[in-house]
Order: C-alpha cells, then structure tokens, then sequence
C-alpha cells in the first residue's frame, strides 16, 4: 500500500497530467514496487463507484441485490486487470516494453482525476439533481476531455504518436464498453 505521501505526489502529477504538463511524469514512482501501488487508485474510486452503483441499483430491481453488487465489484476488477494486460502484449508489438510500467502507473493514477470529473456528473443524472439533458451534454463534455487527457498521458508516457496514442485510447474505451455491455447483460 502506498503511503499518503507517494499518493499525494501521484495525484498531484496526475493533476499535471491533466494540464497537459509533461513534467507530471516526475511525480510518480515508476519502479515495479510503484506499478503495483499505482493500483491502488482503485481503491480510491471504489467508494464513488459503489455509491453509483447503490443508485443505479434501482434500474434492476428484478435482481438481487448481492448478484448485483458481485457482478459490478468483478467487472470493476476486470476493468483495472484488462487494459493493462492488452497493453503488456502491444508495448512489445510496438517497441515500447520500457514504457510500459510508466505508463501504467500514470494511467493508473490518472484514473482519479477522470472518476473525479465523471462521477458527479453520473451521480447527479441517476439522482435527479441535474435534467437528463443537462447531464447528458456535461457527460459529452467531460468524456471529451477525458479522452484528451487520456490521449496526452498515453502520447507522453509512451512516447508515440498522437495516431498511435488515439488508437490505444480507442482500444481502451472499446475494452470498457465491452467490459460494461457483458456486465449489464449478466445482470
């Protein structure tokens, strides 16, 4: 487990990250002990994400509570393990195995800051607080700025192209729709 200090320094080149700074980069520990606490970034989320799940709950009331609660708490993980383990097969495809542990920690840690944007949005649809309009257009906004800052860390941390790094970011949203859509349809 990270200490306070390692995830404050994380979240804050994280943050850098987020300001198209590349220099964010320096904040995060990159070495394998750094890769395995990057993920506790989900431990972080995990709380927003379950109440989303408390409210969303009501959309499948014709299932149990604990089937549901399982089934989201595995897609959950399913969602940290699967983009990471695509990515170690394509950092080797692509001639960037060195990259790869720096760019998982920084996508790891960015994550926050994305659940950061995205969550209160979400939350403020499923209870009512905002129209459906409304937060459908905040959501169109705020995944396009997660897209581009997704693009950015991935460019940076990899070192590709701007193609290249909008491809994987392509494969990653594709992954978690999927991930998502086999979740809704088990439920």
């Amino acid at each position: 487990m990270p200490s306070a200090r390692d995830i404050l320094a994380a979240l804050y080149g994280a943050y850098r990250l987020a300001r198209f700074d590349v220099s964010g980069h320096n904040y995060f520990d990159t070495s394998t002990t750094g890769f395995w606490r990057s993920f506790f970034a989900a431990v972080l989320i995990a709380p927003f994400y379950f109440l989303i799940l408390h409210f969303r709950y009501a959309e499948f009331a014709d299932t149990s509570f604990f089937r549901f609660v399982a089934l989201e708490t595995i897609a959950y993980i399913i969602a940290w393990v699967a983009f990471p383990l695509f990515m170690s097969s394509l950092v080797r495809e692509i001639d960037r195995t060195e990259n790869y542990v720096p760019f998982i920690v920084a996508y790891n840690w960015s994550s926050v800051w994305q659940n950061a944007l995205f969550l209160p949005i979400e939350l403020f649809a499923i209870t009512g607080v905002l129209p459906s309009a409304a937060a459908s257009l905040l959501g169109l906004f705020a995944l396009a700025a997660i897209i581009a800052y997704v693009w950015f860390v991935t460019r940076t941390a990899l070192g590709v192209s701007g193609p290249m790094a909008a491809a994987i970011v392509g494969i990653d949203f594709l992954i978690s729709i999927l991930i998502h859509t086999v979740s809704v349809k088990v439920l």
